[in-house]
């Protein structure tokens, strides 16, 4: 039996800076629009370079006059990562669902205790009966590419969502590179045969591995612009009496790499030294 096309609904994709999102939210809207249906879409991913919060709205139908998504209407959230598919889930429908990968992408400003310890973490929802957790880190590596995580929700998607299997690979084929296409068809069937995964809920104290970092500068490279004394948000940089970064209190480095990526001279390396043994939590603080 032919699937029964959506005659109208709305989608979010909801993750981080450099998962996806934004081009999941194309191939939705490519598919869409390939079977004659109005589509609005908009995206919020200003802060996607500095690991912030990135979303694409699709709104489809016979007629769409704009992409808000009303309190109560939202139908569908693939979230990519789990804090920010549980943002979207007070605007959900009785009916709606998310998918929700199991990933939990540490923000550093979330450590309470600076490296890798305790760290808060929004475990709301967790009992919503839309939820569907997937493990999509996991079925991405066995597709291959373990940047296919996105895909492997667009597979879990389809499965809802009534649109024919082959126009979701028609699409694909149409927006992924093709160096990569691949992987992503086998994490796009890999998410169709999802299966509920364990959401990062379990608050026992555990044994986890942490790294150290060694900051290095190189002086003569360094204009004391403040760049990286602004972005660190552990407050680690100061600028010297002669305008020259320093690292003041290097040991709560957590990593992040925000003063490597934005230094405009290239003047700041972020290097791993070493793992430690941490007690720390899997999922919120105490």
């Amino acid at each position: 039996m032919a699937p029964r096309l959506p005659k109208q609904g709305n989608v979010v994709v909801a993750g981080v800076g450099g998962q996806g999102v934004v081009l999941a939210g194309n191939i939705i809207a490519d598919l869409c629009l390939g079977h004659g249906l109005d589509v609005k879409k908009a995206e919020v991913h200003g802060m996607s370079q500095r690991g912030g919060s990135v979303s694409a709205q699709v709104r489809f139908g016979p007629e769409v006059h704009n992409v808000v998504v009303e309190q109560g209407s939202l139908q569908y959230v693939l979230g990519f990562e789990w804090a920010e598919a549980l943002r979207w889930m007070p605007l959900l429908a009785p009916d709606g669902i998310v998918f929700a990968s199991s990933e939990r992408i540490l923000p550093p400003a979330a450590q309470r205790n600076r490296v890798g310890g305790d760290v808060s973490y929004p475990l709301e929802f967790l009992e919503h009966p839309g939820l569907r957790a997937v493990d999509a880190e996991t079925l991405a590596k066995e597709a291959g590419n373990p940047k296919t995580a996105g895909v492997v929700l667009l597979g879990a998607l389809s499965t809802e969502l009534g649109f024919p299997v082959e126009s979701w690979r028609d699409a694909l084929l149409r927006w992924v590179p093709r160096k990569a296409l691949d992987a992503n068809l086998r994490a796009f069937e890999l998410g169709r045969a999802w299966k509920q995964a364990a959401p990062p809920k379990d608050l026992r104290p555990q044994r986890t591995r942490s790294a150290l970092f060694r900051l290095e500068l190189e002086e003569a490279w360094c204009k004391g612009c403040g760049i990286c004394v602004d972005v660190c948000p552990e407050r680690i940089w100061r600028l010297d009496d002669l305008e020259v970064a320093r690292a003041a209190t290097p040991e709560r480095c957590t990593g992040c790499r925000l003063c490597e990526k934005l230094c405009p001279d290239f003047a700041i390396d972020v290097v791993q030294v070493q793992e430690i043994d941490l007690l720390t939590r899997t999922g919120g603080g105490a």
